[in-house]
């Protein structure tokens, strides 16, 4: 018989999405294998990573990625499972410290995760593909001087003020007036050094899965989003205030389109493992929004959502992303 694999929950992490990453790795512990896995959640918030062993807090051991139980019983993960949504989960931080330590994890590499998280490095390694459409784009770095005019005058309004490395529910603001721009990128620098600015690109917007299993793509049902304020901020996100429809109500020729552009995404960043990307389709033309290398997992998010939408139950999936980067 098969030994079962150590696996390590990482949650928590040091960004505002601390409790969002805690009901993710909650729900991957309740449905992983237990056949399979031996599963053990670790709480990252700073230098400290804890579990938890019956109420007292026991300190992983970074020498060698390991626990010692109240039992005296010493237990060496062989596997990291990452449900840290920011940093320094979804940024290639702790990647880098499990390539050191030759420990197989369930994420992009430390480079693909740097590059994904930076919404602008993101953008400028897309620009070459042919199958990727882009919103207009200005960057501001912290300190610099701001032509709100001259920004508008490029962009229009209305137009997106983004933090460059935050997650995608913090610091993104939708800007309606010239007023509201220079302070929306102060609110902005507040979570990142860089900013950027996009224009305005009316349409639906979409989320969608994709991993590679066996050397071929599986694509998931993209699900469309409608939230209740004027886009998808951390409320529509997680407090419900969003209409979520899977599959999305889009043209053959869109999802054709879609799938195209992810794809190529995928390849052009050396994607592994299941990542989330996200668009907004106009005309019929996908355009690259952002990507996700550490997607939501609580019951209620997309990627368990879309998973069941093609039949494949939550304890299948991790059981597939766990086979495919063990």
């Amino acid at each position: 018989m098969t030994p079962k694999l150590n696996v390590a929950i990482l949650v928590g992490g040091d960004s505002p999405e601390f409790g969002v990453s805690l009901k993710s790795g909650a729900f991957v512990e309740s449905v992983l294998d237990k056949e399979r896995y031996e599963a053990y959640s670790i709480t990252v918030k700073g230098k400290d990573w804890l579990f938890d062993d019956g109420g007292r807090k026991v300190n992983v051991d970074k020498n060698d990625f390991s626990i010692t139980l109240s039992d005296g019983r010493k237990v060496v993960f062989n596997y990291a499972l990452i449900m840290i949504h920011g940093t320094p989960g979804e940024n290639g931080l702790l990647q880098s410290y499990f390539e050191l330590m030759r420990v197989p994890y369930s994420t992009c590499s430390p480079t693909a995760s740097a590059v994904t998280f930076d919404k602008i490095l993101s953008k400028r390694a897309l620009s070459a593909c042919r199958h990727v459409a882009m919103a207009k784009d200005v960057r501001v770095n912290k300190g610099d001087e701001i032509d709100a005019e001259a920004i508008i005058e490029k962009l229009s309004l209305p137009l997106f003020v983004k933090a460059a490395r935050s997650g995608s529910s913090f610091g993104v603001y939708k800007i309606n007036s010239a007023e509201e721009l220079v302070p929306a990128i102060n609110k902005s620098f507040e979570e990142s050094s860089e900013v950027l600015i996009e224009e305005f690109i009316g349409g639906t917007e979409l989320s969608c899965g994709i991993m590679r299993r066996g050397g071929e793509y599986m694509l998931f049902p993209p699900t469309e989003i409608v939230p209740e304020s004027e886009f998808f901020d951390y409320e529509a996100k997680y407090e419900g205030k969003v209409q979520e429809i899977t599959p999305a109500r889009i043209s053959e020729k869109a999802l054709v389109r879609l799938y195209e552009s992810m794809q190529e995404i995928y390849e052009e960043l050396g994607l592994r493992s299941l990542v989330r990307i996200d668009f907004i389709v106009r005309d019929d033309v996908p355009y690259f929004i952002e990507i996700n290398t550490v997607p939501g997992m609580s019951p209620t998010s997309l990627i368990p959502q879309q998973a069941k939408a093609m039949g494949v139950e939550a304890k299948e999936l991790f059981n597939m992303i766990i086979d495919e980067t063990k």
